[in-house]
């Protein structure tokens, strides 16, 4: 199993000098294992992908994106990915099933005027949409895939890709699981969190055990820690965690390395080596805290 992250930032991408090191593309993660290419999200770092597999010797015909949910800043990416545009490529797009839009509708819906010079039907490849929901198991190729609900407004998918080199669980989007339950609706922020019910509360506990099984006993956990906890005091209605509450679910969920992820946009390579050292002093013993950064690679070999 190998991993390569071409996208790191959450919200929307950056370009400046002091951001560089981490990068400024946004969320898109690759893993291949033995030919098989599964891609994690489809941000402006699919781009980075594309150019990638062009210069490789012999192209791949199939891929398989899996997506958390459709913010813009996971989904904005997903026209610029050359593959498309090849008659010979087959490309399965796993996605959360709602009641409010099919996933291949909202991805058409990027794709038309006034938004877009292409239109969906101008796409070449065989793409093929599989709706599916938290608690899903399934098998692409050497990979297996489990799903658990992530506590993000308008819901995301968290996902766990497990092989016999390897195990990665990638939960770019959630916020932790005590102040807010995000569903469908957008919740307005008055200040203060909203009045939490015993079903609520329960829900927010099940969330979370199931978060937690998604991670145990990971290589690698890509968790959202956009915000800093001075940052998630401000808007925890946001649905994004801060870096601490993320070492505390690697650290419950006995995982080998932590890797930060959806970097704040105005975070800087030097603020985020700070937040690195600073959680990494505070871990568990045998944790590793790190922060994903573009053309990281992340390998373990039998």
């Amino acid at each position: 199993m190998r991993v390569r992250i071409w996208g790191t930032r959450g919200s929307y991408p950056v370009a400046h000098a002091h951001m560089l090191r981490y990068g400024g593309n946004t969320t898109c993660v690759e893993v291949e294992v033995d030919g098989h290419y599964i891609i994690l999200d489809a941000g402006t770092g699919l781009r980075m992908l594309s150019e990638a597999l062009r210069r490789l010797p012999v192209q791949p015909r199939q891929y398989d994106l899996l997506i958390t949910h459709t913010h813009w800043d996971h989904i904005i990416g997903f026209p610029f990915f050359a593959p498309l545009f090849d008659p010979n490529v087959n490309l399965d797009i796993y996605g959360l099933a709602r009641t409010q839009s099919s996933l291949r509708t909202t991805l058409a819906g990027a794709l038309s005027d006034p938004l877009f010079p292409l239109q969906f039907d101008d796409l070449r490849a065989q793409l093929n949409f599989f709706e599916i929901g938290a608690g899903s198991e399934f098998e692409l190729g050497p990979v297996k895939v489990y799903t658990a609900l992530a506590n993000h407004p308008y819901r995301a998918l968290a996902y766990r890709l497990e092989t016999s080199r390897g195990v990665l669980t990638f939960i770019p989007d959630t916020g932790p699981f005590h102040t807010v339950l995000f569903g469908e609706q957008r919740i307005e922020w008055t200040g203060q969190p909203t009045a939490r019910s015993q079903s609520e509360l329960r829900e927010l506990a099940a969330m979370k055990e199931a978060i937690l099984e998604l991670a145990y006993g990971a290589d690698w956990l890509i968790y959202d820690a956009q915000f800093t906890d001075a940052q998630y005091a401000r808007f925890p209605h946001w649905g994004h965690s801060s870096a601490s509450q993320a070492r505390e679910i690697a650290e419950a969920a006995h995982v080998r390395q932590l890797i930060l992820f959806h970097h704040d946009p105005h975070r800087t390579d030097a603020e985020l080596d700070q937040i690195v050292a600073e959680q990494q002093s505070l871990a568990a013993s045998g944790l590793l805290v790190t922060a994903a950064f573009e053309g990281m690679e992340l390998e373990r070999r039998p």
